[in-house]
């Protein structure tokens, strides 16, 4: 999992492009093979075959460089990826960080590339905080909106800041969401449910990804 892809890093949790471009090229030559969230998807809830060595890439909070750095790369090596965006901060700028557009959302979405998917509709930083009518406005203003705007079914969720509970899942469900991620580390394989789906950090456990991966 990667936030946002730099010409230089920015903000802490910002990836340079010439990183992320090593990082690809290090699946690549590892022999790994990138699958798409709906693949992902139909091994989790079906036990769909995979091949071997698979990894799933996946985006939060919807920076702009997705769009002008990610992409292009993803392209050329002909990856899949899903980014989860927070649909009312489409288009704009937080906290110095420009966001995707809509226009920039459907190219990428209409490309066979990228998939996506949903990251509530503001970004509140503890979902657990909130009354269920308002994980349910959340969930759903989002879902509605990505929907409304890219055509495509929303059914997955990552959970901002990696606050969830047991509750939530709940919630998750009950607005339509079928699987949901986290940011804590591990194979999705190994999650305890489709609610609550392991991811690796790229900042943090890119190359423990790459040699759990090569050895489940």
């Amino acid at each position: 999992m990667w936030h946002d892809i730099v010409p230089a890093k920015e903000l802490w949790f910002d990836t340079p492009r010439d990183t992320f471009q090593a990082q690809l090229a290090a699946i690549a030559h590892g022999g790994y093979h990138v699958i798409t969230l709906d693949a992902l998807r139909a091994h989790l809830e079906h036990g769909a075959p995979l091949p071997s060595k698979p990894l799933a890439l996946t985006f939060d909070d919807n920076g702009h460089g997705i769009y002008e750095n990610a992409f292009p790369l993803l392209r050329r090596y002909h990856y899949p990826a899903t980014m989860f965006v927070h649909s009312n901060f489409v288009g704009t700028t937080t906290h110095g960080k420009r966001h995707t557009t809509w226009p920039q959302l459907v190219e990428m979405s209409r490309s066979g590339i990228m998939t996506v998917q949903s990251l509530t509709a503001n970004h509140p930083p503890d979902l657990r905080r909130l009354s269920d009518a308002d994980v349910v406005h959340e969930l759903t203003l989002s879902r509605t909106s990505l929907q409304y705007h890219l055509g495509h079914q929303i059914y997955a969720l990552v959970y901002p800041e990696d606050n969830y509970d047991e509750r939530l899942e709940k919630l998750a469900a009950a607005t339509g969401y079928e699987l949901a991620f986290s940011e804590d580390w591990g194979s999705a394989g190994d999650s305890a449910n489709l609610l609550e789906i392991h991811r690796y950090s790229a900042l943090t456990r890119f190359a423990q990804a790459l040699t759990d991966v090569a050895t489940h």
